[in-house]
């Protein structure tokens, strides 16, 4: 009986870890090309990002891209592709497509790479 006690007590136990463990840690979801252009598109956005840096990002209606972030500024072109933000800038070095993705409230951009987070929107 106390075997049996215990058992049911470890299996509830890791039950509730697992959901804490969830609503802490949400999968991310990946916004669909509909999804991401809304977000994107015309519009301004802060972000961090954790490599390091708070930049704030313009994404113009006709592709251009504007970024401002601890006094250096830089430009380039966007644009959306299979529901992936991809962006080229001319002197920051980044080039490359990632997927944006929400992670409970947040929109994560992807490196290249689906794995690492490169910038995280500020909401």
């Amino acid at each position: 009986m106390k075997i049996a006690l215990r058992t049911a007590i470890a299996i509830v136990s890791a039950f509730v870890s697992s959901l804490v463990y969830a609503q802490n840690n949400p999968e991310p979801v990946p916004l669909s090309t509909e999804e991401a252009t809304a977000f994107i598109k015309g519009k301004n956005h802060s972000s961090t990002r954790p490599a390091g840096g708070s930049p704030t990002l313009q994404f113009k209606d006709d592709g251009t891209l504007y970024g401002n972030n601890a006094g250096s500024s830089d430009s380039g072109k966007w644009r959306i592709e299979d529901g992936k933000l991809c962006m080229t800038w001319r002197r920051w070095e980044y080039e490359g497509c990632g997927k944006l993705v929400k992670v409970g409230d947040d929109i994560q951009h992807l490196y290249p790479n689906g794995v690492a987070v490169h910038l995280v929107f500020k909401r």
